[in-house]
């Protein structure tokens, strides 16, 4: 059962009831030893042959210019970098998981999912390959009607929603582009869908980055989020303030953290270059080039299995991109 906690305090989500939930009744055998190994193999510092997990990039392109995401913050369009993933080199990192037992992949990073012209098929694929579980992050701008009977249909498993307040006027300030009473018909309109067609394992959560907001508003988000988009989790992530990376990260720091995703999950950017974790978003870590190596080789490279060593060493902080990272203390507060 997921802990209910502060959400000042750390990311965390909330549920709709303290019960078992429909979507989690739903779900097979499969499902709930593909979890057990997502808890396991980081107790045991064990990474397998290959990820549980993989977090595919499928564009870095989006439609909302959001004040604090990363790829506002670096105007990844004035760049000439972004792109989106050809099928090609998709339907490659989904055969290669199935050969080697993945279990969920996650079809974003820095961009807007629903935007790849082919989201459905990308769904679709996974799910006839035997991924377990298929989800995306998205800001519900484009689910339409129509796109969302679409991705139930192809198979997918769990979507998060970014909705960063329960109030109109705030919202659109924040969420820059978007406009808050579309976006609510939107997941209303997807959550009615999943139930009125019988897709009761599809898993909804909307969330919201906490950014010095009043505990009232927390509050208030939580009835918005079960009471009027009709969610099964409401989730809080603290702001990490990119704005401030030339002035360099505040050094984070946890004596007994060994980060959980180096056994866990694989991050493919949508051009096929492999970085060590999301808070990489200027690309300073690259392990592999997925259009040129194997996954399962990049997996157990040389790169990785020192990283791995560093962390069980308990110096963790000694990497430069981990030392910037806000896991380790989030981790202490969960604890806490």
């Amino acid at each position: 059962m997921t802990k209910e906690i502060d959400p000042y305090a750390t990311y965390g989500e909330v549920r709709r009831t303290p019960d078992i939930m429909d979507w989690e009744k739903a779900r097979g055998k499969e499902y709930w030893g593909y979890r057990r190994k997502w808890e396991e193999y980081p107790k045991k510092m064990y990474a397998g042959d290959f990820p549980i997990h993989l977090d595919i990039e499928t564009t870095n392109a989006c439609n909302l210019r959001c004040p604090m995401c990363p790829r506002t913050v670096q105007e990844i369009e004035k760049t000439g970098k972004v792109g989106f993933m050809d099928f090609g080199l998709y339907k490659a990192l989904i055969d290669q998981g199935a050969e080697n037992g993945l279990c969920s992949v996650k079809l974003n990073y820095l961009g807007e999912p629903l935007i790849h012209p082919d989201v459905v098929e990308q769904v679709s694929y996974a799910k006839e390959k035997g991924v377990i579980e298929v989800m995306f992050n998205t800001n519900a701008v484009t689910l339409t009607e129509d796109m969302s009977r679409k991705l139930l249909d192809a198979g997918l498993d769990s979507i998060f929603f970014s909705v960063d307040s329960p109030y109109p006027e705030k919202y659109n300030q924040i969420r820059v582009g978007a406009d808050f009473h579309r976006v609510v018909a939107n997941i209303k309109r997807f959550v009615e869908l999943r139930n009125e067609l019988g897709y009761k394992h599809v898993q909804t959560r909307a969330s919201m980055v906490v950014m010095g907001n009043p505990r009232e508003e927390l509050e208030e988000y939580k009835k918005f989020g079960f009471g009027v988009l009709g969610v099964d989790l409401v989730g809080y992530g603290e702001l990490i303030d990119y704005t401030k990376e030339e002035e360099g990260y505040p050094k984070y720091y946890n004596p007994n953290f060994v980060c959980a995703q180096l056994f866990q999950r694989m991050f493919i950017m949508w051009d096929g270059l492999v970085t060590l974790c999301c808070v990489d978003n200027k690309r300073e870590s690259i392990m592999g080039n997925a259009r040129k190596e194997k996954l399962k080789d990049i997996w157990n490279n040389e790169k990785y299995e020192k990283i791995r060593s560093v962390h069980i060493a308990g110096s963790y902080y000694e990497i430069p991109i981990c030392s910037k990272c806000y896991v380790p203390v989030s981790d202490l507060k969960k604890k806490g």
